[in-house]
């Protein structure tokens, strides 16, 4: 039987012009096309089977090489690995990853190798769920009907954000995207976007999960605990940027991004919440918020459409 060969599932480098910053995923997989593109439904449920299939490459040091230097990290034991290093003069993309001295297979169609500086002085931080793709996170069986049968070109965009994001990034704003949707879905979503014409930008989600997991509806630490951490990662990182976040109100965006405004005040500008469905106490705590927002200078938005371009 032919070995499952450790593959980079998913990868980001981005620098803020003196620090490197470095994320990615890796796993065992046999699985030789995941670019879920023009998957039936039927391909599209298997091949997402296999990836909640696929084992972690646990716990191994890892060896990132540029174009100039290298660097040497260990994946957790979920596969993921992140590094922070100081940007070498002239460093401009990976050449190579290794375990043991033996390259890892790249899947070049779900992400690139350069180092992305973000020059521009603001960030747009968008959630993905019922914010970019139609998830139907609040109904059980349509969320994982529309996930595991449908195909990425059936899958539906939210218009408003869609154009939100592409009118940000027409006038320089650099857009990422910070989900709770675990790292198996990490091709469909890239994809999804790609599709969509969404300006790319780095995909942050949360640890693999298995099949057994999924079935058993088995929770993982609380489900902001993945945001903010990766919020208060950014924030830090991009310490002379301003940022921009956009949710909804279908899980708890809006509680997250008022929990780094009291954190990170002057970073912030707008904080741009989609109403999905109708929660009254998200009210009432809008009702509440704006007016403390204002006085920090951060503008909050709620509602079932999003602000204009000359509105922001």
């Amino acid at each position: 039987m032919t070995p499952k060969q450790p593959i980079l599932l998913s990868f980001y480098a981005l620098s803020n012009g003196e620090k490197l910053m470095v994320f990615g995923y890796l796993t065992h997989s046999l699985i030789k096309d995941l670019s879920f593109t023009g998957f039936s439904s039927t391909k599209t449920f298997f091949t997402l089977l296999s990836l909640y299939r696929t084992s972690f490459v646990s716990e191994q040091q890892i060896e990132i090489i540029f174009n100039t230097g290298k660097a040497t990290t260990s994946t957790d034991k979920k596969g993921s690995f992140y590094l922070t290093a100081d940007l070498v003069t002239g460093q401009k993309f990976v050449l190579d990853i290794q375990i043991n001295g033996v390259s890892v297979t790249f899947m070049k169609e779900l992400y690139d190798l350069e180092i992305h500086e973000i020059k521009t002085d603001n960030i747009l931080i968008s959630d993905i769920d019922d914010t970019v793709i139609h998830s139907y996170i609040s109904n059980k069986f349509m969320k994982f009907l529309t996930l595991m049968f449908t195909s990425v070109e059936r899958r539906r965009a939210v218009e408003p954000t869609m154009k939100l994001i592409r009118d940000q990034y027409a006038l320089g704003v650099e857009p990422f995207y910070l989900s709770n949707s675990e790292q198996n879905l990490y091709p469909l979503i890239y994809r999804f976007l790609k599709h969509n014409n969404f300006p790319k930008g780095p995909i942050f989600l949360k640890e693999m999960r298995k099949l057994r997991d999924v079935f058993r509806g088995k929770k993982f630490p609380e489900q902001s605990l993945h945001k903010l951490t990766t919020l208060n990662l950014l924030l830090r990182f991009f310490t002379n940027k301003k940022f921009i976040f956009v949710g909804d109100n279908t899980q708890q965006d809006l509680d997250i991004y008022l929990s780094m405004a009291e954190k990170f005040p002057e970073s912030i500008k707008y904080i741009i919440i989609l109403k999905v469905v109708n929660r009254p106490a998200d009210d009432e705590v809008v009702a509440y918020s704006t007016q403390l927002l204002q006085q920090k200078g951060i503008v909050l938005y709620y509602g079932d459409k999003f602000p204009s371009i000359e509105e922001l």
